[in-house]
């Protein structure tokens, strides 16, 4: 028999030193009564190590793959629909808004991007390309803060941002657009467990960058492609020359025109105050009227067609009277009315903005 193997606060008596044993007697120390001290026996030794746990089985390890291999690939499918869609209706946008290219061009190159953008990462989404998982979520954020920011751009327009507000968000197609832009962002949020376990992968074509650092390059590439698009639609190209629009001024420091030198039926632009763009009219009667012609609908620059004697706006199609009145939406408001004084030589001088509108700001 061998000597008594001492354990811990235990002692375990008469163990065999090999062979499979049956009986196992725990000897508690005097004052460790009542404690409990657990031996683990591994075949024929007696250790006092923490139990391993059990092993995942290899029918478990796949299972719990298989698992993040397609509740990845429904987000993929989720997400490549809604980039196609969403490059779809910038498309729509882009043909249906002529003030986007006639008012806004960074806006329109900027929207442009977005659309190739969000085209290719759909296509590579639905083709389960797991390279483009944060590039897209990238894309949907940056799609989503440069649409809605284009609000706060309103002054550059000569519009007040509560109104340029109302005119984006009053739009189907915009906020449609936003709503795909945010779909995107949520299906990537939703689709970060099955991510987090695909990073892990040690099969290349079968792990996803899921870091923090390649979210940050993504978005990085994804803001600097789009920035340099608005930069070069920024750029300010000579305006072509017009046969019917003439600007001229009196002789008189601060006159618009001369009495005896405007033509009945022919308008006068000059801008009142500076920047704004105005028209001044003879009618058949002699009278005078001065108009703006900022669109009150988006504040488009609006064209006089002379054979219907009206003003054109050529984004949305509005059309004005002589007297400013609308005659065709969209707009809906008459166009801002110029005051004039003339003064006993003929010279005529804006003195002033009745009625202004949502483009005097």
């Amino acid at each position: 028999m061998a000597a008594p193997y001492v354990y811990g606060c235990g002692v375990v008596s008469s163990l065999p030193r090999a062979g499979p044993f049956s009986l196992v007697s725990l000897i508690s120390r005097p004052g460790n009564r009542g404690k409990t001290t657990t031996l683990h026996i591994h075949g024929d030794a007696v250790t006092g190590a923490p139990a391993k746990p059990p092993s995942q089985s290899p029918s478990q390890g796949g299972s719990a793959k298989n698992t993040a291999v397609r509740g990845f690939r429904r987000i993929q499918l989720a997400t490549g629909g809604m980039l196609l869609l969403s490059s779809v209706v910038g498309v729509y946008l882009l043909a249906t808004d002529a003030s986007l290219w006639l008012l806004a061009v960074s806006h329109a190159v900027g929207l442009v991007i977005i659309v190739v953008m969000d085209f290719v990462l759909g296509i590579y989404s639905l083709a389960s390309s797991k390279s483009v998982y944060l590039p897209s979520i990238a894309a949907g954020v940056l799609g989503f803060v440069l649409q809605a920011g284009d609000v706060l751009t309103a002054p550059q327009y000569n519009m007040t941002i509560p109104y340029f507000a109302r005119y984006l968000f009053g739009l189907g197609a915009f906020d449609l657009l936003l709503a795909l832009q945010a779909g995107v962002v949520v299906a990537g949020v939703l689709g970060r467990p099955h991510a987090r376990y695909l990073s892990r992968r040690k099969s290349r074509s079968q792990r996803v960058d899921y870091t923090r650092r390649g979210f940050i390059r993504a978005a990085a590439g994804l803001a600097g492609l789009v920035g340099l698009g608005v930069l070069v639609g920024s750029v300010k190209l000579p305006a072509p020359a017009s046969g019917t629009k003439t600007t001229t001024t009196g002789s008189v420091q601060g006159s618009v025109a001369n009495v005896k030198d405007l033509q009945v039926g022919t308008p006068v632009y000059f801008e009142y105050p500076s920047g704004y763009p105005n028209a001044l009219i003879k009618n058949s009667d002699g009278s005078l009227t001065a108009l703006s012609i900022l669109c009150t609908h988006v504040c488009c620059e609006c064209s006089f067609d002379a054979p219907s004697s009206t003003f054109y706006c050529p984004c949305h199609g509005s059309r004005f009277d002589s007297t400013g009145r609308v005659v065709r939406g969209p707009a809906a408001t008459d166009l801002p009315a110029i005051q004039l004084s003339v003064d006993g030589a003929g010279n005529v001088f804006p003195t002033g903005v009745s009625n202004p509108g949502p483009c005097q700001v």
